[in-house]
């Protein structure tokens, strides 16, 4: 597992250059390492504008290739699968279409539970990946 990491706020000063120029401060964040406070990522030196962007930035900095190649692996097997099965596609597309035109109950979604239910009565039970990795490529396709 990773090391545990904190996002602290650090303000940025500008001072003025010149009388044309204005002072100003800025709240920005900077990783840090949690036990030494060691800064592990600074964005060059600027620092991150929300705290949002630096989580997203350490967890792209750190991601596992390994992980990101099996889960390129199985999106392109949910790919191929769809292309086996273009009918059972064609009737999510109705299905997600008639949905969200309002001909269902106001209740009805079409979510990862409506697609397990659409694949159970299809007969489709022992599948390598779940409803909600299938909706998830088809809604990307």
């Amino acid at each position: 597992m990773g090391k545990e990491i904190a996002v602290v706020p650090v303000i940025k000063k500008h001072k003025p250059e010149d009388m044309y120029d204005i002072a100003w401060e800025e709240t920005r964040y900077v990783i840090q390492d949690a036990e030494t406070g060691e800064v592990l990522d600074d964005a060059q030196g600027y620092g991150f504008k929300t705290k949002q962007k630096a989580y997203a930035a350490w967890a792209y900095k750190t991601r596992d290739p390994i992980k990101t190649a099996q889960k390129k692996e199985k999106e392109h097997a949910i790919r191929h699968w769809m292309k086996e099965h273009k009918s059972f596609c064609r009737d999510m597309e109705q299905f997600a279409f008639e949905i969200a035109k309002g001909s269902w109950g106001p209740n009805d979604k079409f979510d990862a539970k409506f697609v397990g239910k659409m694949l159970k009565e299809s007969g489709y039970t022992d599948l390598p990946f779940t409803p909600g990795e299938l909706l998830k490529v088809w809604r990307g396709r």
